[in-house]
């Protein structure tokens, strides 16, 4: 990932400290609001985004040594999600897309197998919060969903309806937002019996105090995280005897962070078993004076 620049969406900004930092960022790309430049006036995804796109997904399959979509007994599948930078304000913008990969994997992928089903399951959850989060232009746009020849294309699916989606909070004066895209290996919170997905602050955003301040959810992917009663999710202290391994990356992470940037900070997280990997790093606030 690229060093940070002063223009870049605070979020591939936050990522690219972590990994400077030490932490286990998933693998993966940026693509650059030169891109949706391209798409308003040429009208259509630009001609070499698909190009683009094809070799760094080869240079990934290459780097970690999977194929993208293929399930192997031992170790999750290589698959990708899709994501707006930070969205700078109230400005809303299209929710995440995750699995992506999974839909056409060849006709390789094990289809009964439980795994392969949960991740079709949170793919079809996800494409439905995702059409949800449309604006109406966009969301009309090429309603047709697979199959895709390729992950490229199904990413282009994707990425012309987010860009549809930007132009339309343009032309309804809404300019002040990121158009920054981030494309990431997937990483499983729901791999096995030693892996969750969680949200935390690096201290108690009520009194200011460096304490575990924070929620996560065993064997469940982040997307549940929203819908899971408050109740039902565990306190981040708990993760001291769920996985201590993982918990004691983290709050080392959260000392080098506060270190670095001086101020609190909010992190999502995924330990798939028991490796901690840091998918966000953005600014923390609390009400403490």
């Amino acid at each position: 990932m690229r060093l940070p620049d002063s223009d870049m969406d605070e979020k591939i900004k936050g990522l690219s400290v972590a990994t400077q930092l030490g932490a286990r960022v998933p693998t993966g790309l940026i693509i650059v609001p030169e891109a949706y430049c391209a798409f308003v006036e040429e009208g259509a995804v630009p001609k070499g985004l698909g190009a683009a796109l094809a070799l760094h997904l080869s240079d990934i399959e290459r780097r970690i040594g999977q194929k993208i979509g293929i399930f192997e007994p031992d170790k999750p599948p290589l698959l990708f999600s899709l994501r707006c930078g930070d969205k700078n304000g109230d400005v809303r913008l299209p929710e995440s897309m995750v699995n992506i990969g999974l839909a056409q994997a060849d006709g390789q992928a094990k289809r009964s197998d439980v795994f392969a089903g949960r991740l079709q399951e949170e793919y079809a959850m996800q494409a439905r919060q995702f059409q949800g989060s449309l604006l109406p232009g966009a969301a009309a746009r090429n309603p047709s969903q697979g199959p895709f020849g390729s992950t490229v294309d199904e990413l282009l699916y994707y990425i012309e309806r987010i860009y549809a989606h930007f132009q339309e909070l343009e032309q309804a004066g809404r300019r002040h937002f990121n158009r920054w895209l981030i494309v990431q290996q997937m990483v499983y919170a729901n791999w096995n019996a030693h892996s969750c997905s969680g949200r935390a602050y690096t201290r108690n955003p009520r009194t200011g105090q460096a304490e575990d301040f924070g929620k996560y959810l065993m064997r469940q992917s982040g997307a549940y995280l929203n819908l899971t009663p408050l109740q039902r999710k565990k306190d981040l202290r708990e993760l001291r005897d769920d996985i201590p391994e993982a918990y004691d990356q983290l709050k080392a992470f959260f000392t080098e962070l506060e270190s670095y940037y001086r101020t609190p900070r909010y992190v999502e997280f995924v330990v798939e078993d028991r490796r901690l990997y840091i998918l966000q790093n953005t600014r923390g606030s609390y009400a403490a004076k």
